[in-house]
């Protein structure tokens, strides 16, 4: 009920051309991985993603864009797999659910704390009062280390801090 604020998925309001001037004209969009970014990301609009699955998919030519993952939990193990597991994961395909069955994989969604701190994030980046430390870019630095050193992605491009400090 907050007037600056538009829950657009349970709203009334959902047209084609309220997708496109909503997704242009908005301070920054918060989406999982859904076709909807492409507006935002055509209008460079800063983005938040969260949910994201695949993290070797992740659009890296996005302008201010954050992101944060779901997590991989290994039943039998009773741990999050790591981001360098998921990475050599092969999970697309027909089989996703089968994959997942016979690893005794479960897919956790990120929690209101996790999507509150990356939002947070992003309202800070853009109104400037951001504080990086230096624990933020080592982390930063280890996470796209992963995708190694020939991987080319926009310098605003980043992972949540807090996300990160939590799960890396």
């Amino acid at each position: 009920k907050h007037l600056r604020v538009i829950d657009y998925a349970a709203s009334d309001l959902r047209t084609d051309f309220n997708d496109i001037y909503i997704g242009s004209h908005c301070r920054f969009f918060l989406c999982s991985d859904t076709g909807i970014s492409a507006i935002t990301e055509m209008f460079r609009i800063p983005t938040v993603y969260v949910n994201w699955t695949d993290i070797r998919r992740i659009p890296t030519w996005v302008l201010n864009g954050l992101f944060i993952f779901k997590k991989f939990y290994f039943k039998n193990e009773s741990r999050y797999m790591t981001f360098s597991e998921i990475m050599n994961l092969e999970f697309t395909g027909n089989d996703t659910n089968e994959i997942f069955a016979r690893l005794n994989l479960e897919l956790i969604e990120n929690n209101p704390e996790e999507i509150r701190a990356v939002t947070s994030e992003m309202n800070d980046r853009l109104n400037g009062t951001w504080v990086t430390t230096e624990e933020d870019e080592e982390l930063q630095e280890r996470f796209w280390a992963l995708f190694g050193p020939d991987k080319l992605k926009s310098p605003d491009l980043r992972i949540g801090a807090e996300y990160l400090r939590q799960n890396f």
